[in-house]
């Protein structure tokens, strides 16, 4: 939810609001929902799956000093502070009403503040501070195009401390067309974007990681989260619920059931949503064992 002061969209045809500001549409999601979870995603099994692969992730690296970028209502800025009490956890998002609702439930060991994602590095407040651990939860998806998200992924890089990893997740363009192949296949319709979000490539990321590699950045880990949640509950619940005429609720028991399922990895990719952790190659000393990372 970080971005540009006034982002459009060029989606139109998917709501008569691409055409408006995206922070506008941010700071009226704080309106109505205030610190629920709704805020940001109407998911709340998906949610806490999402929330689990980044404090399973966090777990298994350095975690003194923690960046939450995009951390809307800090929803997951708080799991994340009350999961390691010991650490620094700081939120930021580009809207104001997002960080006043961020703001009004107190964590001991957290900060908010307002800053733009395309400007992180001089940001007044954050200036000269440095991060164990800098992390994007369906933050990039709200630029404006891939130009902007690869500069927003460079800025967060700049807040790691040298032996630091950032972890992405957001939602990739290949995860969703992936699950509308499945879906197709039922006669069911075609998911489309939120008008405000642009899912990132998933070859553009990563031949970008591999252009910086060695410089900048290098790709240590990826898991497409949810993939068998997706698979059940926007596959299988779906086609249910179109035979008997019904809409799908998302806490449907089925999602429920749905979400204990276990991942089935990368290359079982019918989720959009995927977890990148990439380290930091200036300076880089600490090393760590990617086994502790899987589910």
């Amino acid at each position: 939810m970080a971005g540009t002061a006034k982002r459009k969209s060029s989606r139109s045809k998917i709501s008569p609001q691409s055409e408006g500001d995206v922070r506008a549409f941010w700071d009226q999601q704080a309106k109505e929902h205030g610190p629920s979870d709704l805020a940001t995603n109407p998911d709340p099994h998906y949610r806490a799956l999402e929330i689990e692969s980044i404090l399973r992730v966090i777990s298994a690296i350095k975690h003194e000093t923690i960046l939450d970028v995009g951390c809307g209502n800090g929803y997951t800025t708080r799991a994340i502070a009350k999961k390691f009490p010991e650490s620094e956890v700081t939120g930021v998002d580009f809207s104001e009403n997002m960080i006043n609702e961020a703001t009004r439930l107190v964590t001991p060991n957290t900060d908010f503040c307002v800053a733009d994602i395309l400007s992180l590095s001089r940001n007044e407040i954050l200036r000269g501070r440095k991060y164990d651990v800098v992390l994007s939860t369906r933050c990039l998806i709200n630029l404006a195009n891939w130009e902007e998200q690869k500069i927003g992924i460079l800025e967060m890089r700049k807040m790691l401390v040298p032996d630091g990893r950032m972890i992405l997740v957001e939602n990739v363009q290949e995860g969703l067309d992936n699950l509308n192949d499945l879906r197709a296949k039922f006669g069911l319709e075609k998911i489309e974007p939120p008008w405000h979000n642009k899912y990132l490539p998933n070859d553009g990321i990563r031949a970008f990681i591999e252009e910086i590699k060695g410089n900048l950045l290098s790709m240590e880990y990826v898991e497409n989260i949810g993939n068998l949640y997706y698979l059940l509950s926007r596959v299988l619940y779906a086609k249910l619920c179109k035979d008997q005429g019904i809409e799908p609720d998302y806490n449907n028991p089925i999602n429920a059931i749905a979400s204990q399922v276990p991942t089935m990895g990368e290359y079982y990719a019918c989720s959009p949503n995927y977890m990148f952790v990439l380290k930091n190659e200036i300076g880089m000393s600490a090393q760590w064992d990617t086994k502790k990372l899987s589910s």
